[in-house]
């Protein structure tokens, strides 16, 4: 048995060897401007075989679904990267580096032992770290040095000390041969159970250790604040969620979970309204949404109800896509326009009426446009809270918080879309292909929330799945048609 188990994990560190040669060997493909596409079909196939990994073990359903939600816009990302780094750096360097982040954070959820975990965790920290950093060692930005040392002191040490917290509790031999997810731990020491929650807190940019995420994701590149926003500070749901295994405290956790959330959640949303730099809306909105998954979490881990479970996978979900297709966003406006103030932009959609449509598309999915995973994730998020309601009459204050977040999250998006439609605004400037194939990438991300609604009703709620694809088949034709209408609508404008 013990040599049936090595074998089986030489081949899925062999799957994660080989699929990193043929996604790298695929940025040796591109030639700048050119219309060869051998680079394209070769990282498609390389993040393909990451997919392998679930045939080759028995994870749990929560480990499916972030590989799932990850893989697609990690995909989608590394190339938009590609295009991206050529276009404002000249170099290949930024790939390199975002195609090593992207598949380090699939790793961790990928991971089958906790040494396992720790060592691609802490790889992703580093990764991060030199990419936050970026532009100061390229001499674009010499702040985001800055901003890469905060990353270091709120969100790396914090998490580093829980999950040595837990190797150390764990022991050597059971974190290299036991599944993660059967480990038997306990930490119902209060002062053990507070020390790992913030710990993954501060991974999921939650207060009080958020400070990290606002410089973080607006100095790193697009691409990065891509995967930061949209996938690495998942990882500390992820962690959290790991904790359900374990035997907390589960009174205390649930507390400061919860705390903690209703606290983000209207802080990131009171932010972001007033900020005028797109990147820092993004990334307060960021901390807004963690505080909703940060609630949710609690309720799970206090209650194990399936609709929370299903809102935060929903939730999670949809913020990747939001966030990805939204930072990818700025990446093309900033390329194109050099500009990322607020108040100096407005007319994006007379240049680039696609990117405007789909920009338009990924914050109407995160309000909870049908059949979007948005709308169920909106669905779940009250209705867990509203369930609740009758055992603690605390959720009455948590559905308050989440009515007030989901207000805030309506203002801001509306403040973001100024970015592309305001009344008045003018310019001539002139784009060549490579600029629309950027576009291209932008709009794939934002479609992405549509096709997530099955997969994961499929994994996570399988007895009322039928339901769920008649409502899909019947919602997805609407969509559509309002899409294709809203794109006319755009380019009657434009003349």
């Amino acid at each position: 048995m013990v040599l049936n188990m090595e074998f089986i994990d030489l081949q899925r560190y062999s799957v994660f060897v080989i699929s990193m040669l043929v996604i790298y060997l695929g940025n040796t493909f591109y030639k700048p401007f050119s219309k060869q596409f051998y680079w394209l079909l070769t990282k498609f196939i390389g993040y393909s075989l990451i997919s392998i990994l679930i045939l080759l073990s028995s994870f749990e359903t929560t480990q499916i679904m972030f590989i799932l939600i990850t893989l697609p816009l990690s995909l989608i990302t590394s190339l938009f990267s590609v295009e991206y780094s050529y276009m404002k750096y000249t170099s290949r360097s930024l790939v390199f580096f975002t195609d090593l982040l992207a598949l380090t954070m699939i790793m961790t959820f990928a991971s089958k032992y906790l040494l396992e975990l720790v060592l691609f965790w802490l790889a992703t920290e580093l990764v991060g770290f030199i990419l936050i950093a970026y532009d100061a060692f390229v001499g674009v930005n010499p702040e985001a040095i800055r901003a890469s040392l905060r990353y270091l002191v709120f969100s790396m040490i914090p998490t580093d000390i829980a999950l040595f917290t837990l190797l150390a509790l764990t022991g050597l031999n059971p974190a290299l041969t036991q599944y993660i997810w059967r480990l038997d731990l306990n930490f119902t020491h209060p002062v053990l159970t507070a020390l790992i929650i913030l710990g993954f807190m501060s991974k999921a940019a939650l207060i009080p250790l958020h400070f990290w995420l606002p410089d973080a994701h607006s100095m790193a590149p697009a691409p990065v604040s891509s995967l930061l926003s949209g996938i690495m500070i998942k990882m500390g749901v992820y962690g959290i969620l790991l904790l359900t295994n374990y035997t907390i405290d589960i009174e205390l956790a649930h507390s400061i979970l919860i705390a903690s959330g209703c606290l983000t959640a209207v802080y990131g949303g009171l932010q972001a309204i007033f900020q005028e730099d797109a990147k820092r809306l993004l990334a307060y909105s960021s901390i807004s949404h963690m505080g909703v998954i940060a609630i949710l979490t609690a309720i799970y881990l206090k209650t194990r109800d399936p609709l929370a479970y299903y809102g935060i996978i929903a939730y999670t979900a949809t913020h990747t896509v939001f966030k990805t297709t939204l930072f990818m966003d700025t990446g093309v406006i900033e390329v194109v326009f050099h500009e990322r103030r607020i108040d100096k932009l407005g007319f994006v959609y007379r240049v680039l009426p696609l990117e405007s449509l789909a920009a338009s598309f990924s914050i109407l999915a995160m309000l909870g446009l049908p059949p979007t995973i948005g709308f169920f994730a909106k669905l779940w998020m009250f209705s867990t809270v509203i369930h609740e309601i009758t055992l603690n009459y605390i959720y009455l204050l948590v559905l308050l918080v989440l009515s007030i977040e989901v207000a805030l999250s309506i203002v801001y998006s509306a403040k973001y879309l100024q970015i592309h439609v305001k009344p008045g605004s003018s310019v001539e400037v002139s784009i060549g292909g490579s600029i629309k194939n950027l576009v291209y990438y932008v709009l794939m991300g934002s479609i992405t929330s549509l096709f997530f609604t099955p997969v994961i009703f499929i994994e996570t709620s399988r007895e009322i799945v039928g339901d769920v694809l008649a409502l899909f088949t019947l919602l997805l034709p609407i969509v559509v048609i309002l899409l294709i209408g809203t794109y006319i609508l755009i380019k009657e404008i434009i003349k």
